[in-house]
This record gives C-alpha cells, sequence and structure tokens, in this order.
C-alpha cells in the first residue's frame, strides 16, 4: 500500500488535508467518501520530505489574492464560453489552466471539484468569501433560478470594469501630483537638512553677527535635524495605530465620518461611494435580485460604514412599504438628482436604468472633480516649492551681502 496526501472538505465547507494509506487514487476517493469529506486533491507520497514539500507547496498557492482585474476577465471569459456552449465544468477547468494566479487557480478547481460532485455554481463560489463577494454569489444565484447565467455573468463583468475604469481614472488623476509632492518633500528636506548646516558652518567661521532672518533659518534647521528621527518613529506609530484602529468597528466609522467632512475630498471620496452604491444596486436589480435583498447585499459594497448605515436605514423603511424614492428623500447624504431620478425610476418601473444613469453621472462628477484638483494642486506645489528656495536664497544671501559691506 503506498501514501496519498489529501485534500477535502467536510459538509460545513472546512477544509481538511491529512495522509492515508491505500492501494490507488480511487481508493482513498472513496475512503473520504465514507467519511462524509469531499475529495479535492489526492496525490501519491512517496516519503516523508516529498510530503513536506507537497504542504508547503499546497499553503503556498493557498495564500494570495484575486485582483479586481482578473475577476473582471473571469467573468467576462466564462459568460463567452458558456454562450458559446461549453459546460460549466469545462469551462472553470480550462480558466483555472490559464490563470496565471496560482491562488485563484487552485480556487477554480476546488469550485470545479465541488461542481462535479453535485454542488451548484453559486453555491461552491459561497465558500470562498474573500475571492467571490456576496454580491457576486448573490447575482450568480439569481442567474441560475431564472436561467439567464450568461447575462448576470456579462454584467457582473460589466461592473466590475466599470469599478476597475474609476480606480484606474483616480490613480491616473493623482499620480502626477503626488511625483510632485514627493519631490517637492525631497527638495526641502535637501534643503533645511543638508544645504543649510552647510552654510551655517561657514558662517560661523566668519564669527560676524548674522540678520536675524538668516537666524531663523538655521534655527528651523537646527530644530529639523534634532527632532527628524522622533518625528519618523511618530509617523511609524502613527501609522501603526491608525491601520489597527481602522480595523476596529469604531475606529473605521470614525475615519469614514472624518474622511466625509474632509473640504473637497469629502465630496470626492461620498461621489464614489454613491456611483458603486448605485452600480451595484442596478445590477443586482437587473439580475432579478428583489429591492430588499439587493440593498442589504450592496450596503457592505460601499466602502463607507457611515454610507452603510443609511442603506440600512433605506432597506429597513422598503420593508415598511415606503419607496426607495421616499426613504433616500429623508437623508441629505444622497443628492436632490439622485432622489429624483430613482423616484422617476420607480414612478416608469425602470429603477435599474436609472441608477445605472446616476452611476455613470457620479463617475464623471468624480473625473471632473479629479481633473480640477490635479490642475489646482500643481501650480500650487511649485509657487509652495518657489516660496521655500526663494526664502532660503535670501537667508543665505544676506550675510553675504552684510560681510561684503563690512569689508568695504
Amino acid at each position: 500500500m503506498a501514501k496519498y496526501f489529501f485534500v477535502a472538505r467536510d459538509p460545513s465547507g472546512k477544509r481538511r488535508e491529512g495522509l492515508l494509506e491505500a492501494d490507488s487514487n480511487a481508493a482513498v476517493i472513496s475512503m473520504l467518501r465514507r467519511q462524509q469529506l469531499l475529495p479535492v486533491e489526492v496525490k501519491l507520497v512517496s516519503d516523508r520530505g516529498k510530503l513536506v514539500a507537497i504542504t508547503e507547496k499546497e499553503k503556498t498557492i493557498r495564500r494570495g489574492k484575486v485582483s479586481l482585474p482578473e475577476m473582471a476577465l473571469f467573468s467576462r471569459q466564462l459568460a463567452t464560453m458558456l454562450e458559446a456552449g461549453i459546460p460549466i465544468l469545462d469551462s472553470i477547468q480550462d480558466l483555472a489552466e490559464q490563470t496565471p494566479n496560482k491562488y485563484f487557480s487552485n480556487v477554480l478547481n476546488d469550485i470545479a471539484g465541488e461542481i462535479r460532485e453535485g454542488s451548484s455554481f453559486s453555491k461552491a463560489l459561497s465558500k470562498y468569501p474573500k475571492v467571490f463577494s456576496q454580491l457576486y454569489v448573490a447575482l450568480v444565484l439569481s442567474g441560475e433560478e431564472s436561467g439567464n447565467l450568461v447575462e448576470v455573468l456579462k454584467d457582473l463583468s460589466s461592473e466590475l470594469e466599470d469599478q476597475l475604469t474609476l480606480i484606474r481614472k483616480v490613480r491616473q488623476a493623482l499620480s502626477y501630483p503626488a511625483v510632485i509632492i514627493v519631490f517637492f518633500v525631497a527638495v526641502v528636506s535637501f534643503v533645511f537638512l543638508y544645504l543649510i548646516p552647510k552654510f551655517q558652518e561657514i558662517f560661523e567661521s566668519f564669527g560676524a553677527q548674522l540678520p536675524l532672518f538668516t537666524r531663523i533659518i538655521l534655527n528651523i534647521s537646527k530644530f529639523s535635524l534634532k527632532f527628524l528621527s522622533f518625528f519618523l518613529v511618530g509617523l511609524i506609530l502613527l501609522f501603526i495605530f491608525l491601520s489597527f484602529f481602522r480595523k476596529t468597528f469604531y475606529g473605521s466609522r470614525k475615519i469614514d465620518a472624518f474622511k466625509l467632512k474632509l473640504p473637497v475630498f469629502g465630496d470626492l471620496f461620498l461621489k464614489i461611494s454613491l456611483a458603486r452604491f448605485s452600480r451595484s444596486l442596478a445590477t443586482l436589480l437587473q439580475g432579478g435580485v428583489s429591492i430588499v435583498a439587493a440593498l442589504e447585499i450592496v450596503a457592505r459594497t460601499t466602502g463607507n460604514t457611515i454610507l452603510e448605515d443609511y442603506i440600512k436605514r433605506l432597506r429597513e423603511g422598503v420593508i415598511g412599504g415606503e419607496l426607495l424614492g421616499v426613504e433616500m428623500k429623508k437623508y441629505r447624504i444622497f443628492p436632490a438628482m439622485m432622489v429624483r431620478m430613482v423616484t422617476v425610476g420607480e414612478e416608469t418601473g425602470r429603477t435599474d436604468d436609472m441608477l445605472t444613469r446616476v452611476s455613470k453621472f457620479f463617475r464623471d462628477e468624480v473625473d471632473v472633480t479629479l481633473n480640477i484638483l490635479s490642475s489646482i494642486l500643481e501650480p500650487i506645489l511649485i509657487i509652495g516649492l518657489g516660496v521655500i528656495v526663494g526664502v532660503v536664497v535670501l537667508a543665505i544671501y544676506l550675510p553675504i551681502f552684510k560681510l561684503a559691506a563690512t569689508m568695504r
């Protein structure tokens, strides 16, 4: 009898792995099924060393994440393959082989194994919440129940692509100002931490009384050098604190509330969240999900706990018999234009279409706001850099002028 390393799942979906002695792979699978375990993978192991290697490899493959572009591509490709008449099991297995992401490939192979054993596609997806969101699973479930899975997957891929486009626009708009800010900080650091101290040594060698303005700049430079290490340590500790604080319920609410109150940027963050909320809700409604269930799902996709609370209030009002537009009108966080369009959508039976238009409007607004911020931030930073350089040059040349006048 040979030794086999296995990976399986119990009835609750929990992953199990271990070592069994059997005559063949089929015998191992039979043994696992008798223990009410679903076989995911079975490998022949000849010695302990290879077992360790396989185990470590499995752990490495199972640690990872799936990016938004990978999810969008998977959804689009799966929809295309199903539309072409390829069975879902074959489609998932083919996509598992094609993806360069080993973690995602392993997840897809596990899903294929569960479908092979009789599980539905949506149920198999639900066992990987870190990869497939609740919104994704709910839409796939609605597609299975309505027999319209291909169209649902197309809608999903479109939504993911819209999210990706919005993220790319934000990054693109902020990348140039970010480069300028880094250059600004680098120049200021060089001036105050290196250039000014060098000139200070020169001035002290003359033993002359320096102008007041120059002494002030030199003292600022001394202060910066003295407390630089404390400042850096403080920044690191603040970053660590905020990282842990953000993971707490109280901390996430405080940070999200602070983000929405920021001048200019608060409005930008809100528009991004509202665009995501509108698009997700429209996609769920188009997929046949009820408004109550859709609101419960999209509340977790906004990326802001404050807006999430308001969406939960909307859901409670809808459960109580109110229309969505009427409930939205009660809260100032939802713009009047958005409320009006949702109301019209409910009156005409085109709520999903109106929400899609609202999402597009907010994405365009984010685009405009980012362009304006970029165009304003660039000259401000350049002017600021010019002012600092001018101040430093003045502080350096004032003693030189004074020494020149004394020598005459």
